[in-house]
């Protein structure tokens, strides 16, 4: 939710991450949006369990994205590696509730 939020909000160094990126403004807000209701979905998923994979798929495909985007700007394996941890704890969250 939190990185939703600072897209949705506009933060400073959000911005720098997206300028960095080459992303529109438009997009990254749209990235923000998504965000913000996958986080949502996978905490409804909690009770709905459909809503919940959904929602987990959507945050693996923006992960999957957001990968790509760094690999794209030649970002540190850090930075990629922390994308890839993530992408990890969606795919494992979306496991576990179809479980």
């Amino acid at each position: 939710m939190v990185t939703g939020g600072v897209k949705v909000l506009g933060l400073r160094q959000s911005l720098a991450v997206r300028d960095h990126l080459g992303i529109a403004p438009p997009l990254w807000r749209l990235i923000g949006v998504l965000e913000l209701a996958g986080a949502a979905g996978v905490l409804i998923g909690l009770k709905i369990t459909a809503l919940g994979v959904l929602a987990a798929i959507g945050l693996t495909l923006l992960m999957l994205g957001a990968i790509a985007s760094r690999a794209k700007v030649r970002d540190s394996a850090l930075l990629i590696t922390a994308d890839v941890v993530v992408l990890v704890l969606v795919v494992t969250t979306a496991i576990t509730l179809v479980h």
